[in-house]
């Protein structure tokens, strides 16, 4: 027992000790000075150890699983009079496992890929350390395309490239940090956003280490053809204000995890797309065969020839953490505005939309979400597709993919349902009109 008259200093001590603790906890939590980077790194790397032993255990069966939005599971709304006619091609998590479906309408599964990583790139020497996967349950598929012949093209995310025939086997495999986006180029082969490990950086005001963003071609044979710094296009085009809008201290801040060493993607390029001859009437500013780029970190988006490594035009919002611009025949450029407000739902901004921007106007409207009875939200990923005046829209980490008419109506909605509780994730939906593919048997033995 405290003798009585000792009893109130210590009381005392211990109150504005806790006091000040208190005070420091506010001061270094809202201006995130010294030890707040330290604590956050410390934070996230026991929760990613707890979460991989949650793997591991078989607790969790992936990291991209989310609490569920929306009631049902599978096909839960179809109406045949407003859907466009296809073959969906969904790639995400699905009965434990990444996978690609290719499905009808009804949601009966026309062909189905599960690729392991670990199959494909057995020694993973590629992959810097940091990022090495412990097992497939750490990589998933982001970015996906399939072709006439039944095959597909899709990225592990972060850690390559591989093609697979119409059967399951692989064809070839790109050993690269690719992410993202498969798209097809004109000639055949394929642009991919992709990331290389640059320890000694060309540029003197940008600290190294840092991972580079960059653009590959690729050809139909796996080939890399070409590639692109996303930086040099900076620097070659006078836009270097743009890479250091915070001052070179947060340039430098971005490109370490919080000062213990790790690189980081500087500006998180997620989208290439080539302006095809087939609409490039529509878009006399730009010439046939120019990129289209989307940096999610910098809400920007971008037009460069690959050939000149100009940049035709840019624009920096209204959008938020942008993801999957496209051209569209009408010679605008639609694009994924996540309106990522740091929340899971999406509450303070009203949500992610489907926006419309005129490039030669700049007018900008919203075609999708954002508004009362549109519910859609995904902070991050997420991608779209103009189907006539329709939209496929895949809202990544509601685990929902929905086709919906230029009214707003909902003609078609799958549930990538995981349990009661919960949605796995799915990274990307892509429609295939009825004549697309040459393939007469999908079967396999």
């Amino acid at each position: 027992m405290i003798p009585r008259r000792t009893s109130l200093p210590l009381v005392m001590f211990i109150l504005s000790t806790a006091g000040f603790v208190f005070v420091l906890g506010l001061v270094v939590g809202r201006y995130r000075v010294f030890p707040y980077p330290q604590l956050e790194f410390a934070k996230e790397a026991l929760d990613g150890v707890v979460w991989d032993a949650a793997v591991a255990a078989g607790w969790r069966q992936t990291e991209h699983a989310a609490p569920a939005r929306y009631a049902g599971a599978g096909v839960t709304r179809y109406d045949p009079e407003k859907a466009v006619p296809g073959l969906t091609l969904l790639s995400g998590f699905f009965e434990g496992r990444n996978e690609l479906r290719l499905m009808r309408a009804d949601g009966t599964i026309v062909r189905r890929w599960t690729p392991s990583f670990f199959d494909a790139f057995p020694d993973s020497a590629h992959i810097p350390h940091f990022w090495k996967p412990a097992s497939d349950l750490h990589v998933q598929i982001h970015g996906a395309l399939a072709l006439p012949d039944g095959s597909v093209v899709f990225n592990f995310d972060s850690k390559g490239t591989a093609k697979m025939d119409r059967c399951g086997a692989i064809q070839w495999t790109v050993p690269r940090l690719t992410h993202h986006a498969v798209t097809l180029a004109q000639d055949g082969g394929f642009w991919i956003p992709s990331l290389r490990l640059v320890e000694k950086s060309r540029y003197r005001v940008i600290k190294e280490p840092i991972l580079e963003p960059t653009v590959l071609k690729v050809g139909a044979d796996g080939s890399i053809q070409l590639e692109i710094s996303i930086i040099d296009l900076f620097f070659k085009n006078d836009l270097v204000p743009l890479l250091f809008a915070n001052g070179l201290k947060g340039m430098e801040l971005a490109n370490k995890y919080d000062g213990f060493g790790l690189p980081n993607d500087v500006m998180h390029l997620n989208d290439v797309e080539e302006l095809g001859e087939d609409i490039a009437s529509a878009f006399p500013q730009f010439r046939p065969g120019s990129l289209l780029l989307s940096m999610r970190d910098y809400n920007l988006v971008m037009v460069a020839d690959p050939r000149t490594l100009t940049v035709e035009w840019y624009r920096v919002g209204p959008w938020i953490a942008q993801h999957d611009p496209d051209f569209l025949p009408n010679g605008k450029i639609s694009v994924f505005d996540n309106g990522n407000d740091g929340t899971e739902t999406g509450e303070l901004w009203g949500g992610s939309r489907i926006t419309e921007i005129d490039p030669a106007t700049g007018q900008t409207v919203v075609r999708y979400g954002g508004r009362e009875g549109q519910p859609l939200y995904t902070d991050v990923m997420g991608m779209h597709q103009r189907l006539g005046g329709n939209l496929l829209i895949a809202e990544t980490r509601a685990g929902r993919v929905l086709e919906v008419t230029e009214a707003g109506e909902i003609a078609w909605e799958y549930i990538n349902r995981a349990d009661a509780d919960t949605v796995y994730s799915v990274t990307g939906a892509t429609r295939y009109g009825v004549d697309y593919f040459k393939v007469s048997d999908w079967g396999c033995k």
